[in-house]
């Protein structure tokens, strides 16, 4: 699979992962205000799947964790943890705590578990504000129905490990065996596990009206 492209959520510019980084630092970032570390989020075993976001020095983990469920993990109220190369990382531990260069493990769901890697870019500043601001997201990646070559919408879940389970709702409906399951087609490293739908329309990306996202504390 080539490597996604995403939007800028400020001003709208598609641009890869790495150039995004760039874009973010030299356009989005005043030299005063909020001060906050610039993060990249990733899915660990799919890094096609990626945030930029900002959060300022005085959020918690707690903070980073309740914006990972929202965007991308949220199914079951399974429960998660953070962790670095010593061990288990607390959430109560504040983002000033981290330099740049720190790498962080998430993991949500300790049956069937979607790890998330977080990068700490640098050092930025907003205007104030409260929690995670989403600046930019991968495009959602476009899967194809097996039996039809149409855009598919559903993932049969006993199928994933076949590596093509996706279905457009048409074929799906024609499946007539009692024991699948389908799941909806979703913009997350977690699609297709455990009873994951998607999240709320608050984080999809509206060209005409880019905006600030972000989840209080």
């Amino acid at each position: 699979m080539a490597a996604t492209k995403g939007n800028c959520y400020l001003c709208g510019k598609e641009l890869g992962k790495t150039a995004m980084k760039n874009h973010i630092l030299k356009v989005h970032c005043p030299e005063q205000g909020q001060e906050c570390r610039l993060l990249k989020i990733e899915g660990s075993e799919d890094k096609n799947y990626w945030l930029y976001v900002d959060i300022p020095l005085s959020s918690t983990l707690k903070t980073l964790d309740g914006f990972l469920r929202k965007i991308w993990l949220e199914c079951c109220g399974h429960m998660s943890a953070f962790s670095n190369g010593c061990g288990e990382v607390g959430m109560s531990v504040r983002i000033g705590n981290f330099n740049d260069g720190d790498v962080l493990l998430h993991e949500y769901d300790f049956g069937s578990t979607t790890e998330t890697l977080i990068t700490f870019i640098g050092t930025v500043y907003r205007s104030q504000q409260r929690g995670v601001r989403l600046l930019a997201r991968n495009a959602p990646i476009k899967f194809i129905c097996r039996e039809c070559a149409s855009p598919a919408v559903l993932i049969d879940v006993q199928d994933y490990e076949n590596k093509d389970p996706f279905y457009c709702r048409k074929c799906a409906e024609k499946n007539t065996d009692p024991d699948t399951v389908f799941l909806p087609v979703t913009n997350s490293p977690r699609m297709g596990v455990c009873g994951y739908c998607g999240e709320s329309d608050t984080f999809t990306y509206a060209p005409r009206t880019p905006k600030y996202m972000w989840v209080k504390k």
